[in-house]
């Protein structure tokens, strides 16, 4: 009933609301008897605003303070009998509708101090509103020029200080649900009031963008989807919108395997890997940070593997960067891509960032449904105006369902994620945000009723996260705003797979400590499973600090601030039951149980210091944003430059310029691996009857210490020239990527001296004791991996950006991008081959060096786009193509044979320059002899969109992937394996309302 009542409230308010603004747009016209009593300002103002029914907005406590004379007023408008009024007071005012803004002009020194600041700064007054003149509250205002950002207020206005110095000012308004305004505005008016009216996101609306754009904001290189963008791409996820970024494939959505995301390079494997850990997403100032991942195996015995299904892979990612399938993006309001150098402010990055922004304010309730093959989504979003002292409510869902075969309905992946934010302001200078997110997500592989080994795997996760931003804006002549961003994230993630075993009995070995020990049998029917629990715990704290100095007619936009990280796991870990083991005794090793909440928590910390300034050079603009970072990651700390320029040559051209140094801190699964064990069996007998066997086993127990690893390290240079001819724009940027430092693990051999133990069978009763022999264990088996910064790579590119505007007679514009990288990667330790019995008894060999890993890729790949957009009847057609030239990959080594050998005494010999009759060296031979290169052919891919919105309320789109059904494989013989470049064609449709 009270909700009821509540509702019935809120609608007759709007109803009365609603009748109050056409009556007051009508006053607007009408002329007015008005006697005003001498008296206060403000005194005046409310009773203008009670006999003419419009909205007065103005500083009360300011008005309280002007005295005014009596004055009559007979038929008179309302813009005469406010300029009477106010005429002499120093205030002046704004009619908009059925609002009235009155405000105070700034006045000026005629001759101002030369001290830091060169002029008092103008007061530009601003207000925001909607189509229906309506303001809006928490609309984001930017000045590019003075780096100034605030929201406004109650009443849709805003106030910024701009230096008089300043010719023009270019000016961005971005509100959730509605097209973004770009304004340049110049000098003459700055001290007129500016008014900027907010259109809805719709199709008919003229010059929608449906790509990602290339603009030069916290990057000259960075790539900008907007809302309309991210709601024209029907994305299921982030990965695809990011299909869509330079030397990536547009594929259809693809929700059974793990999506990451790498950035200017084409490289793969630990290349690969290390360049998607290095890539940062920052959520509303907080970042999503992997490094309490630790949901894996043995580093030590299987090296970076996660729990996996044979034939499908592994849905985890703690060596990588995020699963983009676990990002929805219905409520985003904007993505930003850096590839180039990112800003000072950023820290734990290597490769780039990809920044996304969620605004608050209020916006209609809308609703989607997509369906793609066998997955649907549904999502759900609306914004809530609580009233003047309360601020907005922003809530979100997102629910998704996928199956990979509804036929035998074995393979799922399921995604849910709630959202909460709420901003409000506490005064006029204090702007607070609090968000809440909850995220659930299942891959899921059930039993298959026809297989007798009944494999099962399962990986679940449930995450809350918790920010709070605040934003302080001060009004001082040097210090202006200070930001203070905290993100709390606790999550549960859980891994499981089983296998069923039906073989002979097995020996086990179970104790944790180093010792000879008898270990026991068990059945060889049995069930296996591996099973890790974790608790991965994030915490991100920022503080930015701004500030503005002017030094002879040059602003520099001043900030400064701190950045802290802590991750930590208080998860079961790794839970081993000995009974049931799936990979007892390999490399003579097996995994016992670790608990993660026994690892410390891994603290970051960093600091930095930035400066964005315009200067004139030659009589042309330089902009420069200059900073310095210095980041403490594992107890190490290293000083990082980042550089970003632009010279104007004129109104069309500009060359651009940056260099940048970034570091990435080791994660808790590189810093914090298990022990190892050896377990080198002794004495293995075996009888039905227990009195007649034994299983006599060393257990040797290994700690990795890795407190000693460093932070990867990369340092890019980029140069760039962009042409703004109006209907043409292009750009192109070429960079140099250097990494070094970067994560991998390496296997090391590993000898023991173990007694010989003999034994007899005495009144039915195994009897054992230790010979005066010892033994050497000499194996391949014997060895182990351990974690260090073994890899480097470098990265060269050329990326090349080309847009048109619509040409009028066919509505269409075109976009092309066109992306060449090279990048090669070297893994710097050396690699071992054991030597087999053979070598080791004729030779005395243990095993042969040889060079290390090093391979080279390189891509050449284009999109194109066109779009064909018809306003007035809400319809769009895009066409996009994606062509592949070439993709390689080459081995470096020149040679695959060894560079030496190390015998059983562990003394090395290297082989010199003419050992080709050298028995040992014959002997070894090449490491391998498979052929390591790859290459794909020409090829390319057709895509096809079409888009329909029916009165701005609802909206229908199609897309299809490789309309023409192109197909093409490549087979490999090294493998004899068989690969599609292109899938078959598939559908997608999204429908969605907005109410």
């Amino acid at each position: 009933m009270n909700k009821g009542i509540i509702i019935f409230c809120w609608c007759l308010g709007c109803l009365m609301t609603a009748g109050a603004e056409s009556h007051a747009r009508q006053s607007q016209d009408r002329r007015y008897d008005i006697n005003i009593k001498a008296g206060t300002l403000e005194e005046a103002l409310r009773q203008i605003s009670s006999i003419t029914r419009l909205s007065l907005t103005y500083n009360p406590n300011d008005a309280r303070q002007i005295r005014i004379k009596a004055m009559v007023a007979r038929q008179e408008s309302i813009q005469l009998i406010l300029g009477r009024l106010l005429n002499g007071t120093g205030y002046t005012f704004l009619v908009n509708g059925p609002q009235v803004l009155v405000y105070k002009e700034r006045t000026h020194h005629a001759n101002p101090p030369v001290v830091k600041k060169t002029a008092e700064p103008i007061l530009l007054t601003g207000k925001v509103v909607d189509e229906k003149e309506q303001p809006l509250e928490f609309a984001s205002v930017k000045i590019r020029e003075t780096g100034s950002l605030l929201t406004t207020g109650s009443e849709g206005v805003f106030q910024l200080e701009i230096p008089e110095h300043l010719p023009v000012i270019r000016i961005t308004v971005t509100y959730v649900g509605k097209r973004t305004i770009e304004k340049v505005i110049e000098r003459k008016e700055y001290s007129r009031p500016q008014l900027f009216r907010m259109q809805d996101l719709s199709l008919s609306l003229e010059g929608v963008q449906v790509t990602g754009v290339q603009k030069a904001l916290q990057s000259n290189s960075s790539i900008v989807f907007d809302r309309e963008a991210i709601e024209q791409s029907q994305a299921f996820s982030m990965a695809d919108i990011l299909n869509n970024l330079p030397g990536k494939e547009i594929k259809a959505p693809n929700l059974h395997q793990v999506q990451t995301l790498t950035l200017r390079t084409s490289a793969d494997a630990a290349a690969g890997m290390n360049n998607s850990l290095g890539t940062a997403f920052i959520v509303d100032d907080i970042l999503l940070s992997n490094n309490a991942n630790m949901q894996t195996k043995s580093i030590g015995k299987y090296g970076r593997t996660p729990i996996s299904q044979a034939g499908i892979g592994s849905f985890d990612v703690p060596f990588t960067g995020l699963d983009l399938r676990d990002i929805p993006v219905n409520n985003i309001e904007r993505i930003e891509v850096i590839s180039g150098i990112a800003s000072a402010q950023y820290g734990d990055i290597t490769n780039g960032a990809v920044i996304i922004d969620r605004q608050a304010g209020k916006n209609a309730l809308q609703l989607g449904i997509g369906i793609s093959g066998y997955s649907t989504q549904y999502s759900l979003s609306k914004g809530l105006a609580l009233g003047k002292k309360l601020g907005a409510l922003n809530l979100s869902a997102n629910y998704l369902k996928s199956n990979q075969n509804p036929t035998t309905n074995l393979q799922t992946y399921g995604r849910m994620n709630l959202g909460l934010m709420w901003t409000d302001h506490f005064g006029k200078n204090i702007k607070n945000t609090v968000s809440v997110d909850y995220s659930f997500r299942n891959d899921d592989i059930r039993v298959d009723p026809e297989d007798n080994r009944e494999k099962k795997t399962y990986i679940k996760s449930r995450n809350i996260r918790i920010s709070n931003r605040t934003a302080f804006t001060i009004h001082h002549d040097y210090l202006k705003r200070i930001s203070l961003s905290m993100g709390y994230s606790s999550g549960s993630q859980e891994s499981y797979t089983q296998y069923a075993f039906n073989s002979d009995p097995k020996p086990v070995a179970d104790k944790d400590t180093t010792g000879i020990y008898e270990g026991y049998y068990i059945p060889g029917i049995y069930t296996s499973i591996d099973h890790i629990m974790g608790k991965p715990e994030n915490f991100n704290g920022n503080l930015v600090i701004n500030g503005e100095v002017t030094t002879g007619q040059i602003l520099h936009q001043l900030s400064t601030g701190a950045n802290l990280y802590i991750s930590n796991n208080g998860g079961k870990g790794v839970i081993v039951n000995p009974d049931a083991p799936r990979f007892a005794n390999q490399n003579f090793q097996n995994e016992r149980p670790y608990s993660f909440n026994l690892m410390p928590a891994i603290i970051n910390s960093g600091f930095f210091l930035q400066d964005n300034f315009e200067s004139t050079v030659a009589g042309r603009t330089l902009t420069t944003n200059a900073g310095l970072r210095y980041d403490v990651q594992n107890g190490q700390g290293t000083l990082q430059p980042r550089l970003n320029m632009g010279y104007r040559l004129n109104k069309a051209w500009q060359l651009t310029f940056g260099y940048g140094l970034a570091t990435k801190a080791p994660t808790m699964a590189y810093r914090y691996p298990g022990p190892i064990y050896f377990d080198l069996p002794l004495l293995e007998v075996y009888n039905a009857d227990p009195a007649r066997r034994v299983f006599l086993v060393y257990t040797e127990k290994l700690l990795p210490d890795n407190s000693s690893l460093k932070p990867m390290r990369s340092s890019q240079l980029e140069g760039g020239v962009k042409y703004n001819g109006g209907w043409f724009n292009s750009s192109l940027f070429a960079y140099y990527k250097r990494n070094r430092n970067g994560f991998s693990t390496t296997e090391q051999f590993k000898t023991f001296q173990l007694p010989v133990y003999d034994y007899k069978i005495e009144n039915d009763q195994l009897v054992y004791w230790q010979t005066d022999s010892v033994a050497t264990k000499l194996s391949a088996a014997l060895r182990y991996n351990r974690v260090t910064n073994g890899t480097s790579s470098n990265d060269i590119g050329v990326e090349w950006f080309i847009n048109t505007q619509q040409v009028k007679s066919i509505r269409t514009s075109f976009s092309m991008v066109t992306s060449f990288s090279f990048s090669d990667f070297t893994n710097n330790f050396q690699r071992l081959k054991f030597a087999d019995a053979d070598l080791q008894s004729l030779h005395n060999v243990m095993y042969g060096v040889y060079p290390v890993t090093q391979y080279k890729y390189w891509s050449l790949s284009s999109k194109f786009n066109t779009t064909t957009h018809i306003p007035k009847l809400g319809f769009i057609v895009n066409i996009a193509t994606d062509v592949f030239f070439t993709r390689q990959r080459k081995s470096r080594n020149g040679s695959q044979m060894p560079l030496g050998y190390a015998d059983l005494q562990s003394n090395y010999y290297a082989f010199g320059p003419h050992s080709d009759a050298d028995p040992v060296y014959l002997a070894l031979g090449a490491y391998d002899t498979e052929d390591a290169d790859g290459s794909d052919p020409f090829y390319l891919n057709f895509h096809l969109q079409v888009a329909k919105e029916i009165r701005k309320k609802i909206r229908f789109s199609v897309r299809a992937y490789n309309i023409f059904n192109l197909r093409s494989r490549v087979y490999n013989p090294a493998t004899d394996a068989v690969r599609s470049l292109r899938e078959p064609v598939s559908v997608s449709g999204e429908i969605s309302f907005k109410f």
